[in-house]
């Protein structure tokens, strides 16, 4: 991780600020997921803020989606579901000429009302993935979206447990 770190510091002070703003966006987006992984929270935050900064400059709609669903797992799993669901709705906000990253983005979405244990929410958010999912034939990512169902739909039956955020890990 140290490498990687250091990679991306590297490329950023080698780029010139005009004409590789794109690769200046990336490398901080990468820095938000070493500094995330390392559990450097704020670190992590500021690189993905300036990433989207750039990316808001250039109107990078993907790099956008990227650095917004970033952060709003990130803060989901630091059970901060108040400004997960902030970039839970930035990311949407981006994925007009992407249905699969709008599965992404309803599918978290759907992860973070199911943290908050509001089930009848997730289960329509799950449902909504699902049939995103569907369309697009991605088969593993509608795995997990019947998982989250089926999880949902043992909740509703039973009493809330303990527990719950492992399937978040796990997922996505």
């Amino acid at each position: 991780m140290d490498a990687a770190e250091e990679a991306a510091f590297s490329a950023i002070a080698l780029l010139p600020e005009k004409g590789e703003q794109y690769r200046v966006c990336q490398s901080h987006s990468v820095l938000g997921e070493i500094y995330r992984f390392e559990g450097e929270i704020e670190k992590a935050i500021h690189h993905y803020e300036v990433s989207i900064g750039i990316a808001s400059s250039s109107n990078w709609h993907h790099e956008l989606f990227s650095a917004h669903y970033k952060l709003a797992a990130l803060f989901s799993d630091q059970g901060r579901f108040d400004d997960a669901q902030t970039h839970v709705e930035h990311a949407k906000s981006h994925t007009a000429d992407n249905t699969y990253h709008l599965g992404h983005a309803t599918l978290k979405q759907a992860l973070i009302w199911y943290s908050q244990h509001r089930l009848e929410e997730a289960r329509s958010e799950a449902l909504h993935a699902a049939e995103v999912y569907e369309k697009l034939g991605a088969a593993k990512d509608m795995e997990d979206c019947t998982k989250l169902l089926q999880m949902i739909e043992e909740e509703l039956d039973t009493p809330v447990t303990s527990g719950q955020s492992d399937f978040n890990r796990e997922l996505l």
